[in-house]
């Protein structure tokens, strides 16, 4: 797939004079762009590179950042190069301490196949893991409520036909 999405840039590229990029405006939007440059330069080195900057897909904030235009920002690049560098060094740093303190501790009841057991640990992870536990406390705060639904059918000759209330549930 990704080798899709380049052939896709290369031809495209070739054919251009201008390379406007409209990635989410932040340092990972800036990353993805500077890839995307990497690759169109390797092509046609006479791009003239631009950035599009907006934070919603609204009518007025699409046309003002098409009307301004900037240049992309190496540095906001070059810092989420860093970032991921640190997260993923502190992340396999942390699980292998996390592995080697815990792995005794806890009694886990799953088969590993025979593998050694391994505790991830990812800055990612806490709030994903955060949503996760939302969204069970929220199944398990739920409350059912009975409801009805209408079904209404007619048979004819002719065959059936059927009748759907587009509000689908009634509650009392």
């Amino acid at each position: 797939m990704i080798s899709d999405i380049r052939k896709t840039l290369e031809e495209e590229a070739r054919k251009c004079q201008w390379l406007v990029l409209w990635l989410d405006c932040d340092r990972e939007g800036e990353n993805i762009a500077y890839e995307v440059v990497e690759v169109c330069l390797n092509v046609n080195s006479r791009l003239n590179i631009w950035r599009a900057r907006f934070s919603s897909l609204i009518d007025r904030e699409i046309h003002q950042a098409a009307q301004q235009l900037a240049r992309p920002n190496q540095l906001f690049s070059e810092a989420m190069d860093v970032r991921q560098e640190i997260d993923l060094r502190i992340g396999a740093s942390f699980t292998r301490f996390q592995t080697m303190l815990l792995k005794d501790a806890f009694d886990f009841n799953f088969s590993t196949d025979g593998r050694n057991l391994i505790l991830s640990y990812g800055p990612c992870q806490f709030p994903t893991l955060r949503f996760v536990v939302e969204r069970y406390w929220e199944i398990q705060a739920h409350e059912p409520e009975e409801f009805w639904k209408i079904q209404c059918s007619h048979t004819t000759d002719e065959g059936t036909a059927n009748f759907n209330w587009m509000r689908g549930h009634l509650f009392d």
